[in-house]
């Protein structure tokens, strides 16, 4: 019996480990427009770059400074756009600062932490749009608020109109009165099945709420879908920013990186004498370190529920 219960729990675990990494999500996809400037004036020839990014791991690295993104790209001219997922914002890394080394014209360049503390000096903004549907991208529209907002005004008759104003009472809440809801004997202890949406508990009884309280939220949840329809709405899906294989980029940034002048240009090779030399880390590593880790706390366990040790 305590075999078959250590087994149970066992299994529970590993569902709740995929729950987590479910709910573990990535930074958001970015493109980044970079602007080279010297003495305050645009650089217009071609600028060569390499940036690297530095930081800690969530992966149990303690404080050890990692190597946590790099990448190496060509300027051809002033405002140049580039992908940077993963570079400034890596998964599951803290990044505390970025470095970029070049050459412009001949002149090496390198710039310390030039994105600033905390990405301080990166300016970004959402891609700006309201409502994607089937990878087609639309703000509202005049027409798209009315409509929504009579929907919202119909089923919400004494909210004032106004964006962040209260409801007030909901419509469909007259299908879950006292008189109207539906008594049952089902439990009401914590996370039970009287916790599934279609009951609700008062007075530490289980209540059946009535199908025509569900069918009153489905037609408001139908009337709101036809605001949506094309003609309330403006296609900006060409507007915005992709990447090569056609998605779209959460956020569009912008960087201007100062050039030293060339009496107070670092010299490149100079870095070697840095205090930190940071260890390069991968996402491949990050992600074998996680599962290896689960892998060992799970062989444990399975040792330990027939009585063997680890």
């Amino acid at each position: 019996m305590k075999t078959t219960k250590n087994i149970l729990i066992m299994i529970i675990l590993c569902f709740s480990f995929v729950g987590i990494a479910r709910a573990d999500s990535g930074p958001l996809t970015r493109q980044t427009t970079f602007y080279f400037q010297q003495n305050g004036q645009p650089v217009m020839q071609a600028v060569t770059f390499n940036i690297k990014c530095y930081g800690t791991s969530m992966m149990g690295s303690g404080n050890k400074l990692l190597k946590i993104s790099e990448i190496s790209e060509i300027c051809q001219e002033y405002g140049c756009k580039f992908n940077t997922n993963n570079l400034f914002e890596v998964y599951r890394q803290n990044t505390e600062y970025c470095d970029i080394e070049g050459e412009v014209n001949g002149q090496k360049f390198f710039v310390s932490n030039f994105v600033g503390d905390n990405l301080s000096e990166l300016n970004c903004r959402y891609a700006d749009y309201d409502i994607s549907n089937d990878g087609r991208y639309y703000r509202e529209t005049p027409e798209y608020k009315s409509c929504y907002n009579a929907v919202v005004k119909e089923y919400y008759p004494s909210w004032n109109g106004e964006k962040d104003g209260n409801l007030g009472k909901f419509l469909c809440d007259q299908y879950k009165t006292y008189e109207k809801l539906i008594p049952t004997t089902i439990s009401t202890e914590p996370n039970g099945p009287c916790y599934h949406r279609e009951y609700m508990i008062a007075d530490d009884i289980c209540y059946q709420i009535p199908q025509d309280y569900f069918d009153c939220t489905a037609e408001m949840s139908a009337k709101k879908a036809l605001c949506k329809q094309e003609q309330y709405l403006e296609d900006v899906t060409s507007e915005l920013e992709m990447d090569s294989n056609g998605y779209l980029f959460e956020q569009i940034c912008e960087i201007i990186v100062n050039i030293p002048a060339p009496d107070s240009v670092s010299n490149v090779n100079n870095q070697e004498n840095l205090n930190t030399q940071p260890t390069q880390i991968t996402n491949e590593q990050s992600y074998k370190n996680i599962f290896s880790q689960m892998g060992d706390f799970f062989r444990c366990l399975f040792l330990k529920i027939f009585g063997k040790s680890c």
